[in-house]
């Protein structure tokens, strides 16, 4: 079959608008977006918009409200967290680490049925699997409570591999996110290379999230590895010591369905972010 040069010379076709994506954050002001994908590629010489042109990709601010004091997490969400064991941590940031975890335990709401599963790993040479994603508090405290510092390397592409694999456990009509908490590069057995391919095979299947907690750790190197915006998925801590402190910015950076804790503990209403 033969055609001329313009027959042949033809752009892309583009599907219809999808959905408003939930908002990133469910207060202090999230992203929200949809998008369009391309149902025909291009042939020939023609032209196809680009992934985030304005033609195929839509953005805008929501939630733009102040966070309560302290906020309770109730989305129904499969949250995996990575703790950075390595030896830039300290014993003392460690123990810091920790009793954020167990904090944070605290203020969600732990329900397989309409609430919260999470999963814990810890990483430094090795990853350890704290935890396999589950409802049950008290064994998620008595696993936290009874992990050991490692106090070497920092494997972050191995944790992002195993994030995956614990994915498993996970429920098929519930979002996931996987959020690493790191305070060093990536080191032997894992480098920047093989941190970033880990992730690339994590982020089809989880919202991938990292918190920073040193400045040593340039938001640079990081932003590749998360999902997008890129610029919702990042959180800065300037000390391990201080993530005893942050535990409500950690709560209110993942979650998009929060509650305050006063009225948590009331059974009053929620704050909801816009669903799908």
């Amino acid at each position: 079959e033969t055609c001329d040069a313009l027959a042949c010379d033809r752009p892309c076709t583009l599907n219809d608008w999808s959905e408003w994506r939930a908002c990133t954050r469910a207060c202090e002001k999230g992203i929200r977006w949809r998008s369009r994908t391309v149902s025909k590629p291009a042939t020939g010489a023609g032209r196809c918009a680009r992934t985030f042109s304005k033609a195929r990709y839509h953005r805008e601010y929501c939630n733009d409200i102040p966070c309560p004091a302290e906020v309770v997490c109730v989305a129904t969400l499969d949250l995996i967290i990575g703790l950075d064991a390595s030896g830039s941590m300290t014993e003392d940031g460690w123990k810091s680490q920790s009793a954020a975890m167990l904090e944070l335990l605290e203020k969600s709401k732990l329900d397989a049925k309409a609430g919260l599963q999470i999963g814990i790993a810890k990483f430094a040479w090795d990853i350890t699997l704290v935890h396999h994603l589950t409802d049950d508090k008290k064994s998620l405290v008595k696993a936290v409570t009874d992990m050991s510092y490692d106090g070497w390397t920092t494997n972050l592409g191995g944790l992002f591999r195993t994030m995956k694999n614990m994915l498993q456990f996970g429920r098929r009509d519930a979002p996931s996110v996987c959020m690493a908490w790191t305070d060093g590069r990536p080191s032997y057995p894992s480098d920047e290379y093989d941190t970033a391919s880990g992730a690339s095979e994590l982020r089809p299947v989880c919202r991938v999230m990292v918190v920073t907690m040193r400045p040593a750790v340039p938001r640079e190197m990081v932003l590749p590895w998360v999902s997008h915006p890129k610029s919702e998925n990042v959180l800065s801590v300037d000390d391990p010591l201080e993530m005893t402190k942050k535990v409500n910015d950690i709560t209110t950076f993942y979650c998009a369905k929060i509650m305050r804790l006063d009225a948590y503990l009331m059974g009053q209403t929620t704050t909801e972010a816009p669903k799908k």
